[in-house]
């Protein structure tokens, strides 16, 4: 008898509130998903494995081999030109630009626009040359790595027309590898 009971007092769910919720839900979750956008950043890493023995090389043509230490206390330029080579008082080799402020506490304490600059005259003497090793300290932000990044690429200042005519900032060392961090 109590089964019959049960049976008459079932009341139809209204499902009409959570049907509504759903199609309010849909259409602004699509609209959010658009909002979320990606970038990329071309970069090479370092290649693992034992070194490949290189065909012969001009004895005359010497490899720029160019790199740029980040630190906490502002950049080190290097690379195989003699005018690179300059040794400072702490007997180490290289263009160095200090940091703006001491210990280089944000991103934007490194001098970007002093280090473009160095790396155009780097580019007048060594036109052909297009990359560049950034080596960073393990604790370096990402921001300053991004940065560095952006002024070893391309020079804002300095325009060329590329083959169509079009106007672009001038390529300094497009192809950026980075190298395991510095302790």
């Amino acid at each position: 008898m109590s089964k019959g009971k049960r049976n008459a007092d079932a009341e139809e769910l209204d499902l009409v509130p959570i049907m509504n919720l759903v199609t309010i839900l849909i259409p602004f979750l699509l609209m959010a998903s658009s909002f979320v956008t990606l970038a990329a950043i071309d970069s090479t890493l370092p290649a693992i494995g034992p070194p490949t023995e290189s065909t012969e090389v001009d004895e005359e043509e010497e490899k720029l081999n160019l790199s740029i230490a980040v630190t906490d206390e502002g950049y080190t330029v290097m690379g195989g030109d003699g005018t690179l080579r300059s040794e400072n008082a702490e007997g180490e080799k290289g263009a160095t630009l200090p940091c703006k402020r001491a210990g280089c506490p944000t991103a934007d304490s490194y001098d970007h626009k002093g280090l473009t600059e160095l790396l155009t005259d780097i580019k007048d003497r060594w036109e052909d040359e297009e990359n560049v090793i950034l080596v960073p300290e393990s604790q370096i932000a990402y921001e300053a790595l991004i940065l560095t990044m952006d002024a070893a690429r391309e020079d804002p200042d300095k325009k060329e027309t590329d083959e169509n005519g079009a106007s672009r900032n001038r390529l300094l060392f497009p192809n950026v590898v980075i190298a395991g961090g510095a302790q």
